[in-house]
């Protein structure tokens, strides 16, 4: 199995009071940390998660939180070339598509993953990936 996160997860995971959802996605890492399960955290999510946790927290807690994720056994995907075309292709086709949103679909195709783990309303439209949420 692989997925790629989006910023949403990581987020919904610390600030959920939902003990389901908190089940689920602690479930969900540790299933993508095993051998033969890849997880993928693109770039982009690491900046949207930062700013957020800034923002609301400080640089602090954003920094210990960013570093908890960058420690799991997960690959961080940086953008490159093939995967900034494919990015403005999907904004070119989905015209309301955020481009942060359009690097995380981008990065999904080009790692050919089997699906995004997003509740995102804009990544559930893009017919070129799946998505899966609790």
């Amino acid at each position: 199995m692989k997925a790629v996160f989006d910023t949403h997860f990581f987020i919904s995971s610390i600030e959920s009071k939902d003990d389901k959802f908190r089940k689920w996605a602690r479930h969900t890492l540790e299933t993508l940390e095993r051998n033969g399960n890849t997880g993928i955290i693109p770039s982009i999510v690491i900046l949207e998660f930062y700013r957020i946790e800034m923002k609301d927290s400080g640089k602090q807690t954003a920094d210990a939180r960013t570093s908890a994720i960058l420690k799991l056994n997960l690959k961080t995907v940086n953008l490159d070339t093939k995967i900034a075309i494919e990015a403005a292709k999907l904004r070119c086709i989905y015209t309301e598509l955020p481009t942060g949103d359009a690097i995380i679909a981008a990065t999904a195709i080009a790692t050919s993953c089997d699906y995004v783990l997003t509740d995102d309303k804009h990544l559930r439209q893009i017919k070129e990936i799946r998505t899966r949420w609790l």
